[in-house]
């Protein structure tokens, strides 16, 4: 049985609560891109083993964050365009036609 989507369609949100989950996303990858950073800075005053562990937290979470932001991308992209398909009642401009006057 196929589950339902946890989150609701975009129109059926006040334009406040989309606000809201935009900032929350943007938090979370900046979090998940400092973190790491600083644990490392931490970890290198703790063990004096400077900018080793600096550089490999900065590294993860570079890498952490920059997954994330491709994944909520291509989430992103796939609702718009499920949003524009043809099943939808919204008509779908093609760019590609050309349109030839006499």
């Amino acid at each position: 049985m196929p589950h339902p989507d946890p989150t609701p369609d975009r129109q059926k949100r006040s334009s406040f609560a989309e606000a809201h989950l935009w900032v929350s996303r943007l938090t979370t990858i900046s979090l998940e891109m400092a973190l790491p950073a600083l644990l490392g800075h931490w970890l290198d005053t703790k063990w004096e083993t400077k900018p080793v562990m600096t550089a490999i937290g900065a590294f993860l979470g570079f890498g952490c964050g920059l997954t994330h932001l491709l994944r909520m991308t291509k989430e992103a992209e796939r609702k718009d365009r499920k949003s524009k398909s043809p099943s939808s009642n919204q008509p779908e401009s093609n760019s590609d036609e050309k349109i030839e006057v006499d």
